[in-house]
């Protein structure tokens, strides 16, 4: 009998009997006061995979990436991302909402945006227009079927970012399968990023 893999989503999987008993035999506190040591660890292993400052838990991924605009930008900025991705279309309008902030869509390949592109829709410097302040990228793209981005062209809408005065943010729910099949690491990964987020699929922001 052939089993079949459910690969809807990278939340529909079930956890294993050892993922259960870590679960149960974890270590915790409040984390309200800083002292819950799983959270803590979990942290400090996320800031010294990425080589970064600080690392935050979030529950969800969706909490990451919504942060993550929160803190790049200010009402009236706006956001250059793919069409498809998770950030513009299934959080709930969380762009609007939580951040004030306006989208500029690109139609990409299969979720993957290119540098080109990006310098392509920056907004001039006017006054009937929004500020461009913050590119999103989303590794893998989930409605591109898994798609990985090109390492390279990453390092290259970061420059452009730097270039042009934006931030730049990586969705990176599923950033793991692609270091997976690239082969890159997380240290190369968190050098060119302003702010990062992956999910375990629970949410870290680095």
């Amino acid at each position: 009998m052939t089993q079949i893999i459910d690969l809807r989503s990278d939340t529909v999987t079930q956890p294993s009997k050892g993922m259960l008993d870590a679960m149960f035999s974890a270590k915790v506190g409040d984390d309200v006061f800083g002292d819950d040591p799983t959270v803590i660890e979990l942290e400090e292993k996320a800031v010294t995979m990425f080589s970064k400052e600080a690392a935050l838990y979030c529950p969800s991924g969706t909490m990451t990436n919504q942060i993550a605009i929160k803190v790049h930008t200010k009402p009236g900025d706006e956001l250059i991302c793919d069409e498809s991705s998770h950030v513009y279309r299934y959080e709930g309008g969380g762009i609007g909402f939580n951040s004030g902030a306006s989208v500029r869509l690109i139609n990409g390949d299969r979720g993957r945006i290119t540098a080109q592109q990006v310098l392509e829709n920056i907004n001039p410097d006017d006054i009937h227009f929004p500020v461009s302040k913050l590119v999103v990228a989303e590794n893998t793209s989930n409605r591109g079927g898994g798609r990985c981005y090109d390492f390279d062209e990453l390092k290259k809408i970061s420059k452009a970012c730097k270039e042009n005065n934006l931030n730049f943010h990586l969705d990176g729910a599923r950033l793991f399968n692609a270091l997976a099949v690239t082969g890159e690491s997380t240290e190369h990964v968190g050098i060119f990023q302003n702010r990062k987020s992956y999910s375990l699929p629970i949410g870290v922001y680095v």
